[in-house]
């Protein structure tokens, strides 16, 4: 696995074992779609992984990202990445459970112009309102990706929000959300 554009194209990332990394093409897709919404973005990259998603946006013009993951062996990953691709000034990695870093730590840490959430499949159940406590964490008319195992059941709702995307990539779904103007904010 690699980064696929940018800066840092062609970089080799570390995979941590027990996680099933965000696939470069979907990778690709999704940020061909982002288009000029990464170029100077604040990242919040949920469930981080090898950190891929925050890497890939610091690779295409993003000015800092925070990773999350609760996971040691993905956090130790993901500063190796970063490390490798040039990036460990600009990504601060979190070693906490996404869902408890939504609320007060993501208010601290924020506002965040750019979400990637990647948890892992059959994790989602919790999405909808890990997403409505971060609502107060981003600025108005914020991005956030989200990809999950692709299923017929429609998209998640979750207040603050407006699905501006359902894409399918395989076996991945990929839901980009918009977060609407002044919901949540304070």
């Amino acid at each position: 696995m690699r980064i696929s554009g940018g800066g840092a194209r062609g970089v080799r990332l570390k995979v941590p074992s027990g996680t099933r990394p965000a696939a470069e093409r979907v990778r690709q897709a999704v940020f061909g779609s982002l288009g000029r919404r990464v170029h100077g973005a604040r990242v919040l990259d949920l469930f981080c992984g090898s950190g891929a998603y925050a890497l890939e946006a610091l690779s295409r013009g993003a000015v800092d990202a925070t990773g999350v993951d609760r996971n040691s062996r993905a956090v130790s990953a993901a500063r190796a990445n970063a490390r490798a691709a040039g990036f460990e000034d600009h990504l601060t990695l979190v070693r906490k459970d996404a869902s408890a870093f939504a609320g007060s730590d993501a208010r601290r840490r924020g506002p965040f112009d750019l979400v990637f959430c990647d948890p892992p499949y059959g994790d989602e159940a919790g999405l909808p309102p890990l997403l409505t406590r971060l609502r107060t964490a981003l600025v108005p008319q914020a991005t956030v990706v989200v990809e999950r195992r692709w299923t017929d059941d429609p998209a998640p709702s979750p207040s603050g929000y407006v699905l501006e995307a359902d894409r399918r990539y395989g076996d991945t779904q990929v839901l980009i959300y918009r977060a609407r103007r002044g919901e949540g904010e304070g």
